[in-house]
């Protein structure tokens, strides 16, 4: 059993076992965790902010508008090197990953007259495949250090979002500004991945758009029995 150590700073909580199918073949299962927060109050958002975004820039409070949660399931096969017997030394490994999303945004829509606070909720769900490189020691009788040194994965992401707000007064022209505005939200190159409908009673929409991540520099601690 092992915890990643680096995942904490993250605000994240992962957890994984591994077992060995041949002297040089081993299968790993892993959970990950985060609890909800803000955007804004976790590790590399204060870190880009206090780099690169000026004290009044709107990213920051957009940042603070946004609370996620999320988990993840990882299967893993991992192939070592080396001449020592069991998992130990360089490996690499084929895995893939399903996720869950949660998120709430406030977006704000303005019209001449009248402040709308919309509060998005997203709902998301995504499997990805990738490779990944690291190493493992046997640190002691019974304990690991395992390091992910780098690895990557990519797939599809599909979810569903709400907002349930009285939009009556809006015209057919702003519900349709409306629409548009929150299917910019996510936009890559010039290809759109959220479908919006907006109503009387509020927002709803579809997103169906690419999953990708990074893994690395992770920092495992585990004990062997």
């Amino acid at each position: 059993m092992k915890i990643n150590l680096s995942s904490l700073a993250l605000g994240n909580y992962s957890f994984s076992y591994e077992r060995s199918l041949t002297p040089k073949i081993s299968f790993v299962a892993g959970y990950r965790f985060m609890p909800e927060q803000s955007a804004g109050d976790m590790w590399i958002s204060k870190e880009i902010s206090k780099r690169f975004l000026d004290e009044d820039d709107e990213l920051r409070s957009d940042l603070d508008k946004i609370q996620l949660s999320n988990n993840a399931v990882t299967g893993e096969f991992r192939f070592y090197t080396g001449k020592k017997p069991g998992a130990r030394g360089f490996y690499v490994s084929v895995y893939g990953r399903y996720t869950t999303i949660k998120t709430n945004y406030i977006y704000d829509y303005e019209t001449q007259n009248t402040s709308y606070q919309l509060p998005l909720q997203a709902d998301m769900k995504g499997f990805g495949g990738g490779l990944m490189i690291g190493s493992q020691w046997l640190i002691a009788k019974r304990v690991t250090f395992d390091w992910y040194i780098i690895g990557a994965h990519y797939g599809k992401l599909k979810g569903d979002l709400a907002a349930v707000r009285d939009l009556s007064p809006l015209s057919a022209s702003q519900k349709a500004e409306l629409e548009q505005d929150i299917e910019d939200i996510l936009v890559i190159g010039d290809k759109q991945y959220i479908d919006a409908t907006v109503t009387d009673q509020g927002v709803t929409g579809k997103l169906n758009g690419p999953l990708a991540g990074i893994r690395g520099l992770g920092f495992n601690i585990g004990i062997a029995f």
